[in-house]
């Protein structure tokens, strides 16, 4: 090997050896965290939390939320007021501090596009927003929500603000008698939701389609929804129920009454599952405004409107019950049962159409679905019955067969026996 080889050899040689000094050295210092991890007080609790921060994983350190120099080796230099350390940002100043990134187009572009940068100007318009703005330190802020340094992406379930993780959040303040005392506000809303069809759904079977607090009052611009705006808060999801309720008489009387519409009847924390028990019988909603003697109709129409639909879903429950029956026995049943099926269509329809509170609507719908149950259940009726005469036909023909072969062994014992006696 010659001379100029062997240079070129022990440079590579200390090239190698020296990369891995040189990406130490381009690597952001946070003597932030390393200090903090060496304390064992309530200040080691945040640098720990802030190693799964949303903020650390995209290069967003200490000093982008605290100030101050993170590259410092002396605790007096990085904390120094001259490098802009602020320390910890009162439940006040929090809002603000948040905004100065997150309603900053440009610079949240640069992380996440789709990240909205309104949310602090919804917040101001918030119940929160206005009562910080007023000075109230103990009305939720960013980190009451998203916390302070352990903030992850909504997707995360492990997230304070994942789907099903919501309701705990909002209920750690709402659920507080002692913190929440004084406001005027109840504190069973987290009792109430989790036993409500909506909290079932989301706490116990884990839809996180289904509504939790901010889908209804919600996120940054949080706030209940008002007397003229409830039925669209609950239109956003059940489209169909609103817009026959608002074609219905009660939509006025509702609005001339100061009366909050969907609630009225289905309340709004406590929402049960809706059952056709709810129109009339000793449950029913109808009952709180109306009076079966005041001479309205609208108990009257209650009934007529749960008449028919028990009707329809009686028929579909026992046509069912045939087709499966029949189909049990090999039959083919795929037509009938799309039939059937159109017929559950005009049932659900016919629910959903309670909301019109017009007996003769609701009547019209089921009337059709009938009719379409009547068809399946003259070919669920004609299938069991071929089925009866497949049946008959087929133990005639064992019993004419098994005479015939009776006949025909007596014919062979007969032969057999003149075959003997030659």
């Amino acid at each position: 090997m010659c001379k100029r080889d062997t240079i070129v050899l022990l440079a590579a040689i200390i090239i190698a050896l020296m990369l891995p000094w040189f990406a130490y050295a381009q690597e952001p210092k946070n003597t932030c965290v390393e200090c903090h991890l060496q304390l064992d007080d309530e200040l080691l609790a945040p640098a720990e939390a802030f190693e799964n921060d949303v903020h650390n994983r995209l290069g967003v350190m200490c000093v982008g939320c605290h100030g101050g120099d993170s590259a410092a080796e002396d605790a007096d230099d990085a904390m120094s007021k001259q490098m802009g350390f602020i320390g910890a940002p009162s439940p006040l100043e929090i809002p603000k501090l948040c905004s100065k990134c997150h309603a900053d187009p440009v610079y949240i572009k640069t992380f996440n596009p789709q990240l909205p940068t309104d949310q602090y100007s919804k917040y101001l318009t918030s119940m929160h927003g206005v009562k910080n703005l007023k000075g109230d330190q103990k009305v939720a802020q960013c980190a009451s929500c998203h916390r302070a340094h352990d903030i992850r992406a909504a997707n995360d379930p492990k997230s304070s603000v994942y789907a099903i993780n919501i309701p705990a959040t909002c209920a750690h303040c709402h659920a507080d008698s002692v913190y929440m005392a004084g406001r005027g506000i109840p504190t069973n809303q987290m009792e109430q939701y989790a036993s409500s069809v909506h909290g079932v759904a989301l706490l116990e079977k884990h839809d996180v389609g289904a509504p939790a607090c901010n889908s209804c009052h919600g996120n940054h611009g949080a706030m209940p929804p008002g007397i003229t705006s409830i039925e669209r808060v609950c239109g956003l999801c059940h489209a169909n129920n609103m817009t026959f309720f608002e074609e219905s008489t009660h939509f006025e009387y509702f609005q001339g009454m100061n009366a909050r519409a969907c609630e009225t009847c289905h309340s709004n924390h406590a929402i049960a599952k809706p059952s056709i028990e709810m129109l009339a019988g000793e449950h029913s909603v109808c009952l709180q405004c109306h009076d079966p003697k005041d001479g309205t109709g609208g108990i009257e129409a209650a009934m007529q409107m749960r008449m028919a639909i028990d009707s329809l879903s009686g028929l579909i429950d026992d046509v069912n019950a045939r087709l499966d029956d029949a189909d049990q026995k090999g039959l083919y049943v795929t037509n009938a049962l799309f039939t059937l099926k159109d017929a559950t269509q005009n049932l659900f329809e016919a629910k959903t159409a309670v909301h019109i509170l017009n007996a003769d609507s609701v009547s019209g719908i089921t009337l059709d679905g009938d009719k379409l149950a009547q068809q399946a259940s003259v070919v669920a009726d004609g299938l069991l019955a071929d089925y009866v005469v497949r049946r008959i036909g087929l133990a005639v023909s064992v019993v004419v067969l098994l005479f015939l072969a009776l006949l025909i062994w007596i014919k062979v014992r007969r032969i057999e026996t003149r075959q003997k006696l030659r």
